[in-house]
């Protein structure tokens, strides 16, 4: 892996576990054992960094999106591929979701930033309303409203319970994404 990979993979595993204003150009350098200009080379501001974390992270997502298209036997599959996941890296691992932590640091974000933020949004939320989508083509969801606004109350469903669940433990993440089965099962 070269220094620019480097560098965003690692800030990548701090933006997760600090935010995007959790870390800063002397901590890159300090662990990746390379100088500050080092870092400033391949990113010359904060922003250029955090337009790659929003590129990696959309790497991220398309490839556990397309893991769950894979492997999930139904759309219900699918949406618990995408909990189980979530509550890995976010209850098990103890860090945020890449966009969740961007939201930290939102009032601070360039105009940029913040337009990729919402592309980041926005890909979520497209794959997670074709998923209700097919669900109700199917007859997997019996619930036959807005599939992007279900996608978006499973969104906040489920970041809302993994945000609580880190201090109120994983039963309180379990109990909100079932009530959420039950709602568009019926």
């Amino acid at each position: 892996m070269n220094t620019k990979q480097q560098i965003v993979e690692l800030s990548a595993d701090m933006l997760r576990s600090s935010g995007f204003g959790g870390f800063s150009y002397l901590d890159i350098s300090r662990k990746l054992g390379i100088t500050k200009a080092s870092v400033h080379h391949h990113y010359p501001k904060k922003q250029d960094l955090g337009l790659a974390l929003c590129e990696w992270a959309h790497e991220w997502l398309q490839q556990g999106f397309e893991h769950f298209d894979e492997h999930g036997t139904s759309s219900w599959n699918k949406l618990e591929r995408y909990l189980r996941a979530a509550l890995k890296h976010s209850l098990g691992d103890q860090k945020m979701c890449p966009i969740s932590a961007f939201y930290n640091d939102l009032a601070k974000l360039s105009q940029p930033m913040k337009e990729a933020l919402i592309a980041l949004d926005d890909y979520e939320l497209d794959w997670i309303e074709k998923v209700m989508l097919q669900g109700m083509e199917s007859g997997d969801f019996h619930r036959q409203e807005d599939p992007r606004a279900l996608a978006a109350l499973f969104i906040f469903s489920c970041k809302g319970a993994l945000y609580y669940g880190r201090l109120h433990g994983k039963d309180l993440f379990h109990q909100t994404m079932k009530q959420f089965e039950h709602l568009i099962k019926t």
